[in-house]
């Protein structure tokens, strides 16, 4: 029994063995198909799956770039950089998806290869775009899109079609395998009486495995949601509410889930108005199924606008749109970043703009005297025997010249440029050189124009001002140029100077500069004087200038404490008028005592066609003392002299205008002289140059001619140089003696290379009675110094010199051991004309620093002080 028992002890014992055994089998057989399920699932997560994600994104984010690309091209196509920068992004995004593709991708080689080339060739084509569409209208840019770039998109799409082809079909591929080991295992643990509850357990696990999966991935989206600045959405169409909101919304925008969870449109109230219908125009456009985004300015907290970017993925089940991933992206910073961008580009233009226009300004300024400088020259070589025409445009020359040098010093002088600064002088000025410097540079433009150009004084008793005369002559002359420019051949311009009131030592005179030109529009009237301004394109193509001229205009008149207004209507003409205040000066020029009882004497009688002119003439002589007459025509004149002559009282003088309407101021004088004798002195009035009369109006019987617009001063000297009674005392250039009785005798070393300056120098400083010795360059000053330190009282020094420059000749001049080398002044005289340069000549030692073209009171001035000095 015993035996029995133990023999059935083994035996169940085997059966035991044999059951745990099989179960142990089965156990492990399960244990390994449970294995191999996993690895399936991990191989399905690790590669096809990873490569079917990577290539879906890589997809959306193509077809993405497929619908922006042109409308980049088209922002960025004059700033290839910016263009480049944001391809740069996308193509990194893509090559690392295509790295992941290529290392976990189980399908042909072949396919990752053809995916690269395609990518290759799409940036390749897209570099070369940006080179492409520079100067494209954005028309072209699509078309050229669409022709070179789309093929190359389309390429890339159909490599990651057959990507994500196989990986979704090795995906099934391996969850049948899966399947399968899953089926063998519950056959497998069947055999069991155990097997059952165990296949259930599995399957409660399992099921447990995938809920702990997906909320591990809920998990890591959340931790990267979290952690970067895009917001997600997910909105549920069918449903029509917001499935996923990711957790970071309240760290961007401060605004808790719960808000959106309570109103779903709550999205739209925080849109800036001006944006809610780009907003609605693009809810209109989400259903076509299609990718899209807009940039919107959302306003989060009250006061705080942002720009951010809403992108729209959306998720269709055939062919229906279920749902949408929604992202909201900030993009505050980049469009500041562009918009800074946009700005320094901006300001660089408006600089070069600025700069070529400063320029051409510039030119028209300088131009404008030259003209006037180069027609006088010709003119006074043509007169060259007449004394009086050669003095009368060595004077005019005089003026613009002055005029022009005051325009260069403006242009040297940086930091007036640089720092807008222009400063109003407030020196004696005599209102006849002005009026005289304008007529020589206005008058020759408006004859060659076929203009005629007049200066009407009405009312003008003080001529001796106080105030700028360079910045009043820049506006007289910005105002007439625009005249000029505007008014066709046959037209009339005008420059009316009238006195308004003089009360405690100080005058108000109104400039009016009217013409018949081709006037302007009321709207451009109200940006008349805003900087670049003009009526049109077509005007400033076909008359030329920058537009600045009537700001800075505008702008010296404010500066002189003045105003100015214009009338003008289109096709009738335009009239300016600035006043401006100046104070009453000391004449300098006093009328000398000889004569004023013979002129006082004197019987005048006018005749100019301008009424206004008649009645200032006549206010004129009356100031000298004389009676006068005045007539509107030669007809009348003629019948007034030929009644006085009848009567035994004879005018003594007839001042008669040239162009009068009847019959002109030659005939006029022809018909007078055929009854009254050579007592009777007639002078012909002119707006300008009379050489093309002047034979006629001789023969004619004329004695003199007088040039409007006219001054008392003028009158005055012509009417006694006309009647013999004296002199005249107008400033004669022949008489001009430069006397300084400090500077006679001085010796002093001029060390000038260039001979034409040597010659002008030398003449005007023995022209004070200096005695003068030249160097031809530095080094030869040094030596004559060093040979004779005590004979030279000081040194003009020029800088640019050969073998050595005025520096360099200074330096050694102050370093060697003889007497008064320390001393003796000695003066910068270059064309070198900076701050800069005169910073170098007194580190060099020189004393002084004076500009060229040399003036010479200027000169005298400044070696009186420094040789006395001394």
């Amino acid at each position: 029994m015993n035996v029995s028992k133990r023999k059935n002890s083994k035996l169940m014992l085997a059966g035991i063995t044999g059951i745990c055994a099989l179960a142990v089998l089965l156990t492990i057989a399960g244990i390994l198909s449970v294995r191999r399920m996993q690895n399936t699932a991990t191989m399905i997560y690790e590669h096809p799956y990873t490569v079917s994600n990577e290539a879906r994104a890589m997809r959306s984010r193509l077809l993405d770039m497929k619908g922006f690309i042109a409308t980049l091209l088209a922002d960025t196509r004059e700033d290839p950089e910016q263009l480049a920068s944001k391809l740069e992004e996308r193509y990194e995004m893509q090559e690392e998806s295509i790295g992941i593709i290529t290392q976990k991708y189980l399908g042909p080689e072949e396919d990752t290869a053809a995916l690269k080339e395609a990518m290759q060739a799409l940036e390749d084509a897209q570099e070369e775009a940006a080179a492409d569409v520079s100067g494209m209208t954005e028309e072209e840019i699509l078309q050229y899109v669409d022709e070179k770039l789309h093929p190359k998109y389309d390429a890339v799409n159909d490599c990651l079609i057959t990507i994500i082809a196989f990986a979704d079909k090795k995906v099934q591929g391996l969850e049948k395998v899966s399947a399968d080991t899953a089926s063998m295992t519950v056959a497998s643990l069947a055999l069991l009486t155990i097997v059952l509850p165990a296949f259930f357990l599995g399957l409660m696990l399992r099921e447990r495995r995938g809920i702990q999966e997906i909320r591990y991935r809920e998990r890591l989206f959340d931790i990267l949601s979290t952690n970067v600045d895009d917001i997600f959405f997910i909105y549920n169409k069918e449903k029509d509410n917001l499935e996923y909101i990711s957790s970071n919304l309240c760290r961007i925008t401060g605004i808790e889930k719960e808000a959106f969870d309570l109103a779903p449109d709550y999205m739209e109230q925080l849109i800036l108005e001006e944006d809610k219908p780009a907003y609605k125009e693009f809810q209109r456009q989400a259903g076509s199924g299609t990718s899209r985004g807009v940039d919107l300015r959302i306003s989060f907290v009250p006061g705080e606008i942002k720009w951010m970017r809403l992108q729209l993925y959306p998720e269709s089940v055939k062919g229906k749109v279920v749902r949408y991933v929604i992202s909201l992206s900030d993009q505050t910073e980049s469009m500041k970043i562009q918009q800074a961008l946009k700005d320094a580009l901006l300001n660089a233009q408006n600089a070069n703009a600025a700069k070529q226009n400063f320029l051409s300004r510039m030119s028209h300024e300088i131009r404008t005297p030259m003209n006037a400088i180069i027609g006088m020259t010709t003119i006074a070589g043509a007169y060259i025997e007449d004394r009086g025409r050669v003095e009368d445009c060595l004077e005019k020359i005089g003026y613009s010249s002055k005029h022009l040098m005051s325009l260069i010093n403006d242009v040297l002088d940086m930091s007036k440029i640089d720092e807008g600064k222009m400063t109003i002088a407030h020196e004696v000025f005599n209102l006849e050189n002005v009026a005289e410097s304008i007529t020589s540079i206005i008058y020759p433009q408006a004859a060659a124009k076929g203009l005629k150009f007049t200066m009407p004084l009405v009312d003008l008793t003080e001529t001796v001002l106080k105030g700028d005369s360079l910045r009043l002559n820049q506006i007289l002359l910005n105002l007439l140029s625009n005249a000029l420019k505007f008014t066709p051949e046959g037209g009339k311009i005008s420059l009316e100077i009238r006195q308004l009131r003089k009360k405690d030592g100080k005058v108000r005179l109104r400039f009016t500069v009217s013409d018949n030109g081709m006037g302007m529009s009321s709207e451009f009237m109200d940006r008349l004087f805003l900087p670049f301004e003009q009526e049109s394109a077509v005007t400033g193509q076909k008359y030329g200038g920058t537009g600045l001229g009537m700001s800075i205009t505008k702008n010296l008149v404010t500066l002189m404490g003045g105003t100015i207004t214009v009338h003008s209507q289109q096709g009738e003409g335009s009239s300016f008028m600035v006043e401006l205040d100046f104070d009453i000066a000391e004449s300098e020029e006093k009328k000398t005592a000889i004569g004023e009882q013979e002129l006082a004497a004197l019987k005048v009688l006018i005749a100019d066609d301008d009424k206004d002119s008649c009645i200032h003439t006549s206010l004129l002589l009356k100031n000298l003392g004389i009676v006068s007459d005045w007539v509107l025509n030669g007809t009348d004149c003629v019948e007034k002299v030929r009644i006085s002559h009848r009567t035994g009282e004879d005018y003594d003088v007839c001042l008669i205008d040239w162009k009068m309407p009847d019959i002109d101021g030659v005939e006029t004088t022809r018909r007078i002289r055929e009854f009254v004798g050579p007592d009777t002195l007639i002078i012909i009035i002119t707006a300008y140059d009379w050489s093309s009369i002047e034979k006629d109006a001789r023969a004619a019987g004329a004695n003199a001619f007088l040039s409007k617009p006219i001054f008392e001063s003028m009158l005055y000297n012509v009417l006694l140089s006309a009647t013999g009674i004296d002199k005249t005392v107008r400033f004669q250039l022949s008489q001009m003696e430069i006397k300084h009785p400090e500077l006679e005798g001085r010796c002093i070393l001029l060390a000038e290379d260039n001979l034409l300056n040597q010659e002008i120098a030398v003449e005007l400083l023995r022209m004070s009675g200096i005695e003068v010795e030249c160097a031809c360059n530095g080094k030869e000053a040094v030596d004559k110094f060093l040979m004779e330190p005590l004979k030279y009282d000081a040194i003009l020094m020029d800088v640019q010199m050969p073998l050595m420059n005025g520096y360099q000749a200074t330096e050694l001049i102050r370093r060697a051991e003889c007497p008064r080398s320390a001393t003796i002044p000695i003066i910068a005289m270059t064309a070198d004309a900076f701050h800069e340069d005169m910073v170098k000549a007194a580190a060099s030692g020189m004393n002084a620093h004076m500009a060229k073209p040399i003036d010479p009171e200027q000169l005298y001035h400044l070696l009186k002080e420094k040789i006395l000095k001394e």
